[in-house]
């Protein structure tokens, strides 16, 4: 379904056309972030906020279910925008967009370690967790995403190493 906004636009002479302020906010479109074309139709120009983490075609999720096989707790994978792939608890986190403190810690790009009080709120939602092991994905130097795994019963400094391996393993999927 196609909604209409009233807003037009002219095309450049370099063939750009601008994306409403209103529009980009609302759909969370940062400066310099990508965006993939496609034409849909044969008449229409299909612009979609591209995700090098979605375009792993489910690896994602089964490195997540690995993880969550192996040390029992759960293991989610973000894009900059959402949680693209997750092991367990699926409709509390899977597509929802990441919070902003989750944002703030995979762009300052080092990977921590949270317990007890300290523990984020992953999607702007309440979760019960005891510790959170979070590390960013960084390919060419951008953040692409980030990995996290969260523990009902505490996982102490190894679930940081463990989340640190698989952000290194999925940054070297590109």
């Amino acid at each position: 379904m196609t909604e209409t906004t009233g807003i037009v636009r002219r095309v450049d002479e370099l063939g750009r056309v601008v994306i409403p302020k209103e529009m980009r906010r609302t759909l969370r479109i940062k400066e310099g972030e990508e965006m993939e074309v496609s034409v849909l139709d044969n008449s229409k120009i299909v612009l979609k906020k591209y995700s090098a983490i979605k375009a792993l075609k489910d690896f994602e999720q089964e490195y997540a279910d690995v993880i969550y096989e192996v040390t029992q707790n759960n293991a989610l994978i973000c894009d900059n925008d959402c949680i693209v792939a997750c092991a367990a608890d699926k409709n509390m986190y899977l597509l929802r967009h990441i919070s902003g403190e989750l944002e703030n810690i995979l762009q300052a790009r080092k990977s921590v370690y949270q317990h007890g009080m300290d523990v984020i709120s992953l999607t702007g939602e309440s979760q019960k967790c005891k510790d959170m092991a979070i590390s960013p994905i960084i390919f060419k130097g951008d953040i692409i995403g980030g990995v996290i795994i969260i523990s009902q019963k505490g996982m102490g400094e190894s679930g940081l190493k463990i989340a640190e391996i698989a952000a290194g393993f999925l940054a070297k999927q590109f």
